[in-house]
């Protein structure tokens, strides 16, 4: 048999094993010396136990799955007369879109009525829309931010040569360098922070393989977490008066009056995530948990499920990885076993070519933000209730650019501490897989935005609460924990409340649509269209359920009243869903061009 050689891949038989350079981008290595490292990421078969019933998909079926089982166009339409009429719809949208909220910011910017959030900006004569407190708390240190980080990845590289690649010697560095950023960022608080990180280390040596692990492990940070909502975060003064210690109170006050640039509280849960994971992949290394299929997979998922030896979830690996200083403020959240693999095998994805490509690229698209926030005022607007006072298409306007807004801003923070580890050779999962302006479902949503966290909730929550089985009622769960993860208000509720019903009415349609009985309906040539039209429904309800986060339950239904049900309101939603059917109709194109290409998105 002749064998297929076209992937651009080099292949060299040789009695020591056999070497392949994927173009995939996943690490070229020799199987043969490959096989008896524990912390490869190559993916070979091999005799790893699997068990079938191993879930590894997300919430829903895999759109990957649905789209296989429809034709593919054998080219794009994208210039065809069809896509024209498109195009001028969709351009002469954002026109409008821009126009109107250009006009509502200029007001503003000329009016002399003093808005506290509204600042003097950097381009002459313009004003700067700060009523985002964590993109300006954050604007305001990325200098501080960017320095640092470049110091960190700069010496750790440095350890690395000097040592040899030494691994304990890049742990040692990771621990000291952690320490010191721990006390800088909160002072004597971080002793709260490093004892719960503690605490959760003897749960898991103390229990192991238990059962009971996994439950002592979640009930104690999940009520840390909402103690520490309640009484607004530990204070050594109220510790002191709760222990009887009144006579030590000015000791107390000093300790408070001394906690550092950040705090704590804020920032333990996302190392609440971390101290989880490490829990879980331990108890799962010693119960020798059967490991899903790694053909094919990419490399940070084959260094997240393999189980690592023993000796490597010891205290100074723990500490490397709980506290590592380019995720620690905001992720994006690598899994205990993913870190340790990397730690041993850094990441070999990106070159630094690429790297050094990607830091301009998000420089870039920083200056472009910057340009935004001094021209459209719409999180402004959205912050200080003036969007109540709009018309009906102006208020829809406002709600679409401030989701616009909230991905920007967190495409950024998370982009840039990523390619922070990246150059520190660990691989974080991207959490802005696709364009805000590139989903049409939730299940595709939830898999593009914080994609990291979906990748945790779906290891740490979905799978072990039973999977696609149990997936109707599981998500119900899992949307409410992420929402009071985020904070203990009723808007989060609302959110998690939305994004449930929405979910789950999706996965019922998505069954009907994608079943056996139906496959006639998706090869007619109008099932795109059907798409089109489902689709852009459907954003309507993502912008509604988000936008919860902001507005809560009262405000949400004054929203949908004031863009959609006002004296305008019918025109408002017609326009939009024409819009928005281009939109969909374009986002179906991409994904078709990526199954013509073989390069079908996971998420």
């Amino acid at each position: 048999r002749k064998f297929d050689a076209s992937d651009e891949a080099v292949v060299s038989t040789q009695s020591t094993g056999v070497l392949v350079k994927s173009s995939n981008k996943l690490a070229s290595c020799m199987i043969s010396s490959e096989q008896h490292n524990p912390y490869s990421v190559v993916p070979v078969e091999q005799s790893i136990k699997t068990d079938k019933h191993q879930e590894v998909s997300e919430m829903a079926k895999d759109p990957k799955e649905r789209e296989l089982n429809d034709p593919i166009p054998a080219r794009t339409r994208i210039f065809s007369l069809e896509f024209l009429v498109y195009f001028i719809i969709a351009f002469c949208g954002y026109c409008y879109v821009f126009h109107l909220a250009l006009q509502r910011s200029e007001d503003y910017n000329e009016s002399d009525e003093k808005h506290h959030e509204l600042k003097q900006g950097w381009i002459p004569w313009r004003k700067f829309d700060a009523s985002d407190s964590q993109y300006t708390t954050w604007r305001t240190f990325f200098p501080l931010i960017f320095v640092g980080l470049g110091i960190f990845a700069v010496v750790s590289n440095l350890v690395k040569n000097i040592t040899h690649n030494s691994t304990s010697a890049r742990i040692s560095y990771y621990v000291i360098v952690n320490f010191i950023f721990i006390f800088f960022m909160h002072g004597y608080s971080s002793i709260f922070i490093i004892s719960i990180a503690l605490m959760n280390y003897f749960i898991a040596h103390k229990f192991g393989s238990s059962q009971i692990m996994p439950v002592l492990t979640w009930i104690a940070n999940l009520l840390i977490l909402w103690m520490s909502y309640w009484h607004n975060g530990f204070k050594f003064e109220t510790i002191f008066e709760n222990l009887g210690l009144d006579n030590y109170t000015s000791v107390a006050h000093y300790l408070d009056h001394h906690s550092g640039l950040l705090d704590w509280g804020v920032y333990f849960k996302v190392s609440m995530l971390r101290f989880i994971s490490y829990n879980m992949d331990y108890h799962w290394m010693l119960l020798d948990r059967p490991v899903p299929s790694l053909k094919n997979r990419t490399a940070y998922f084959i260094a997240q499920e393999k189980h690592h030896p023993k000796s490597s979830y010891g205290l100074s690996n723990f500490l490397a990885y709980v506290f590592y200083v380019p995720l620690y403020i905001a992720g994006p959240i690598v899994s205990f076993n993913a870190f340790t693999a990397q730690v041993h095998n850094p990441q070999q994805t990106y070159s630094l070519k690429q790297l050094f490509t990607l830091l301009v690229r998000t420089l870039t698209v920083l200056l472009g933000f910057e340009i935004w926030l001094h021209y459209i005022y719409s999180y402004f607007f959205n912050e200080s209730d003036i969007w109540k006072t709009f018309s009906g298409p102006e208020v829809a306007v406002t709600g679409y650019l401030v989701l616009n807004f909230m991905y920007t801003k967190f495409l950024l923070i998370w982009r840039f501490f990523r390619l922070a580890a990246l150059f520190d050779g660990v691989e974080a999962p991207e959490n802005m897989n696709r364009c805000v302006n590139n989903n049409y479902t939730f299940t595709g949503f939830w898999r593009s935005w914080h994609g990291s966290f979906n990748m945790w909730t779906v290891r740490y929550m979905y799978i072990p609460l039973g999977g696609k089985a149990t997936q109707t009622y599981t998500i119900w769960i899992i949307f409410f924990f992420i929402g009071l993860w985020h904070e203990l208000l009723m808007s989060w509720i609302a959110w998690a409340l939305l994004n449930c019903v929405f979910f789950s009415l999706e996965i019922l349609v998505m069954k009907f649509f994608y079943s056996h009985k139906m496959s006639w309906l998706r090869h007619k040539w109008y099932w795109r269209h059907i798409v089109g039209v489902a689709g852009s429904l459907n954003v309507f309800l993502l912008m509604i359920a988000n936008l919860a986060i902001l507005h809560g339950f009262e405000d949400s239904f004054l929203f949908i009243q004031k863009a959609f049900l006002s004296e305008d309101g019918l025109r408002t939603f017609v326009a939009a869903t024409v819009w928005l059917f281009t939109g969909v109709m374009f986002m179906q194109e991409i994904r078709d061009s990526e199954r013509r290409s073989n390069e079908i998105k996971k998420f």
